[in-house]
């Protein structure tokens, strides 16, 4: 590991305030459990202590214990587009997040930097740290080393140097909300609902295929002693029609892999998989372009995340 990442992974397990690269933009942060650094972090970027601050994670599995009853759209959010410039507003655990970081409301804004180097930090670390945008508050955010305020860096206890590759900001979505709403356009390109469609054509004799949109779920289902899973494009392109939906409003597919029927798990494999390419949205929670697995066994938030 490079001494530079090592020094960070120390200032910070010490206390610290460290400002960083990140895949947008360079930020500026410190553990989360901290108060102490919550409040000099603070004080150093001028930010009300009424307006949340985002936080970053190496993992999902380290977002969610911060995380309260999540809905279901969160964690697809963060299987289909992190690590990545998706900032996830949802309801949080209070007693875990230090009131300014959620600026004394019932939500945090958390996302998964796509940055090699930080997400090292964040790891070792062993604790979420916070994310915002180093800069004074209501400056510009700075995209390279050289925007960074040289008064800035002077207040703080370490630079992480290093590269944004985005050069943008994150798109932020609340999803406290159902369905949820993107607060803020950037880097990562959502609509304002999703339209999840699912295909189970594992069994011989009976095709399903369900839309969800937010909590709601439509489906249709076509029996026959024939093989049915050739049915699987008409039933969608239906179900669609009746709920006026176009291919195009399909942001994310989840295919059965089975255990099932051979030629029926095929068939909805590689309906998926192509309709994932075409459309570009992710297959599986993974994302677009990846092979299937053919195993047949708000305003708080605008002006701060990066």
């Amino acid at each position: 590991m490079k001494k530079d990442i090592q020094q960070a992974i120390k200032i910070f397990k010490e206390g610290g305030i460290v400002i960083f690269p990140t895949d947008t933009a360079f930020g500026i942060g410190c553990r989360i459990d901290d108060r102490k650094a919550v409040d000099r972090l603070f004080a150093i970027r001028k930010r009300p202590r009424t307006q949340a601050t985002p936080v970053l994670v190496a993992s999902i599995e380290q977002a969610l214990p911060y995380l309260d009853s999540p809905l279901h759209i969160v964690r697809q959010l963060m299987e289909d587009y992190w690590p990545g410039a998706l900032t996830i507003i949802t309801p949080c655990k209070k007693e875990k997040i230090y009131s300014p970081i959620r600026g004394g409301g019932e939500t945090v804004g958390i996302r998964m930097p796509d940055h090699s180097d930080i997400l090292k930090v964040i790891a070792s670390v062993g604790v979420a740290i916070l994310g915002p945008s180093a800069n004074i508050h209501g400056e510009k955010t700075p995209f390279s080393f050289e925007d960074l305020d040289p008064t800035l860096v002077r207040q703080v206890d370490f630079v992480l140097q290093g590269v944004c590759k985005e050069k943008t900001v994150s798109t932020v979505v609340d999803c406290s909300v159902d369905p949820f709403i993107v607060v803020r356009q950037g880097a990562v390109i959502l609509s304002r609902k999703t339209c999840i469609v699912r295909i189970d054509s594992s069994k011989q004799h009976e095709t399903e295929v369900v839309i969800r949109i937010g909590s709601i779920e439509k489906k249709k289902t076509i029996a026959s002693v024939t093989h049915t899973s050739q049915q699987v494009l008409p039933l969608l392109e239906t179900l669609l029609a009746e709920n006026d939906l176009k291919f195009e409003d399909i942001t994310s597919i989840e295919v059965d892999t089975g255990p099932g029927s051979f030629t029926g798990l095929r068939v909805g494999a590689a309906i998926g998989q192509t309709l994932g390419l075409l459309l570009g949205v992710p297959v599986n929670r993974k994302k677009a372009g990846a092979p299937i697995p053919l195993d047949y066994g708000i305003d708080r938030w605008k002006s701060d995340s990066h």
